[in-house]
């Protein structure tokens, strides 16, 4: 059962527990061992950013189908639009997340960290992140928690668990110190002005 977690201050982020039913995992579990099988996925540099200030694996899923239909993620991801109660929290929580039925542009990747991975404190440039983790069980890792270093907030990662916070907030993912298997499922919400569209959709 999906368990609503808003937090306020010092800044406004919501975690839900429980976010899709275990079918639903299981099959974008599926999806993301075939990707993976597939060797189409590699390191990515952030934009703008050192070197060593990320290691992992990660694609965007947007890249690998032509219709998004085909992917139990993207589809998956796509109902949380839908979600009235998600949304009122949201709001209810803080004025920021007035942006959400602004927003009119996404994208998704996936990512697969294993020991030694991590990245580094980040923004992320967009206007909204979702965060959502899964693994097989039994867990077979540790660490790859989250943290939130301005506000020295540490957010222990759950299975099936979906995080929504302003993209502007930085983040980091700590290292993963033993086995292997965490998967992170990260959707961005862009906002961009019509004449951009445009351009980019002539």
């Amino acid at each position: 059962m999906k368990e609503y977690i808003p937090h306020k201050e010092p800044i406004p982020y919501l975690i839900v527990k429980n976010y899709f039913d275990e079918k639903d995992v299981e099959l974008m579990l599926q999806e993301t061992d075939l990707v993976r099988t597939t060797d189409i996925m590699s390191f990515e540099d952030g934009i703008g950013m050192p070197d060593g200030h990320k290691k992992n694996e990660q694609i965007t899923v947007d890249s690998i189908y032509q219709n998004r239909n085909a992917s139990h993620i993207l589809t998956k991801f796509d109902k949380i639009y839908k979600d009235e109660k998600l949304i009122s929290t949201l709001q209810n929580m803080s004025w920021f997340y007035d942006c959400w039925g602004f927003t009119n542009r996404d994208s998704t990747f996936i990512n697969y960290s294993e020991k030694g991975d991590y990245y580094k404190e980040h923004r992320d440039i967009a206007v909204i992140t979702m965060m959502y983790w899964i693994w097989k069980k039994p867990k077979s890792f540790t660490g790859g928690d989250l943290l939130l270093p301005r506000y020295n907030i540490k957010i222990p990662i759950k299975r099936n668990q979906l995080m929504i916070i302003p993209s502007s907030i930085e983040h980091e993912i700590l290292p993963i110190t033993k086995g292997f298997g965490r998967w992170g499922i990260i959707r961005f919400l862009y906002l961009i002005p019509p004449a951009m569209i445009r351009v980019i959709n002539p």
